[in-house]
């Protein structure tokens, strides 16, 4: 069996992973990338290389491990090396705007969105867009980091003018649609090897930082739910995976009053929350679905 490489900025996440392994009686490698040097005309390990990058990294004060990870991931791929969620993965987990185009090209309804690089630019973006209360994100952000709701143009162009205005990491804001869920929970679907896992719904009442993973420490914020298991947004989902390579996903969706449904994000670098797993007696964790899915492509 070929060494199992995970590739990461951050520990804390991978802990219910190792477990996993250990479970199995495997015992995977840890790639911390940071800072780094990519070794471009050398032969890499002949092994399975799974990417977890994540596009909050800078949030950790990891600001371009994606970028080192972009590299890595290219030089990987120039050699035929075993790739789970790849360079053009990765891409797409730091860029929502190219994310929708994604979704739109498979047949899914993504909402109206506006970008916007610049303070004056965001603000003409929502006068253009002129569908009010509207959302405002960054492009690359990450647990719903920066995610905010106006209900005007006045409160957009205060908070712009106050002290508690950051610009987004590369600089570009999407103005975006505001959908009026039908209840106050969106739902994010789980995939692993371009397959649904199962479904979990997640309580939107205190904000938008949406994090699953257990070390985020949101008790009952999560609940994993049947109602989209035979729903043919799953199966335009696992289409969208497969026609973009990607291998490991958690993507989120709401469903507005009138039973239409909007997916809005498309997180490559998944987490499961363990409480919720738990109460619901699920047959194979996301975790425990990972694993086997590793250890088989290593096999």
């Amino acid at each position: 069996m070929r060494d199992i490489v995970i590739l990461h900025e951050n520990e804390e996440w991978l802990k219910p992973l190792y477990e996993a392994f250990k479970d199995r009686g495997v015992t995977p490698k840890s790639w911390f990338l940071d800072e780094g040097v990519v070794p471009f005309h050398n032969q890499p390990d002949d092994a399975v290389y799974y990417n977890r990058m994540s596009a909050s990294s800078h949030t950790r004060g990891h600001r371009f491990a994606p970028e080192l990870t972009k590299l890595v991931l290219t030089w990987l791929e120039s050699q035929n090396r075993t790739v789970v969620n790849g360079s053009q993965v990765l891409a797409l987990e730091v860029c929502k705007l190219s994310q929708y185009a994604a979704l739109q090209r498979s047949g899914l309804s993504v909402p109206r969105t506006f970008a916007a690089v610049g303070k004056a630019q965001l603000v003409e973006a929502a006068k253009q867009f002129n569908d009010w209360p509207l959302i405002v994100k960054p492009n690359r952000g990450g647990k719903g980091l920066g995610v905010q709701k106006f209900n005007q143009l006045d409160e957009l162009v205060a908070h712009i003018e106050s002290a508690d205005y950051e610009e987004p990491l590369d600089g570009t804001w999407l103005v975006q649609q505001y959908i009026k869920a039908k209840s106050p929970v969106i739902t994010r679907a789980e995939f692993v090897g371009q397959k649904f896992v199962y479904a979990v719904q997640v309580n939107t009442e205190q904000g938008f930082e949406l994090c699953p993973a257990d070390a985020c420490e949101i008790a009952e914020k999560f609940k994993i739910t049947t109602r989209f298991n035979e729903h043919s947004v799953i199966h335009q989902l696992e289409t969208f995976l497969r026609s973009n390579d990607i291998d490991v996903a958690g993507i989120e969706f709401i469903e507005n009053s009138q039973g239409e449904l909007f997916v809005y994000d498309v997180n490559t670098n998944t987490n499961y929350n363990q409480d919720a797993e738990q109460r619901a007696h699920v047959a194979k964790t996301g975790m425990g679905a990972l694993a086997d899915y590793l250890i088989a492509l290593a096999g």
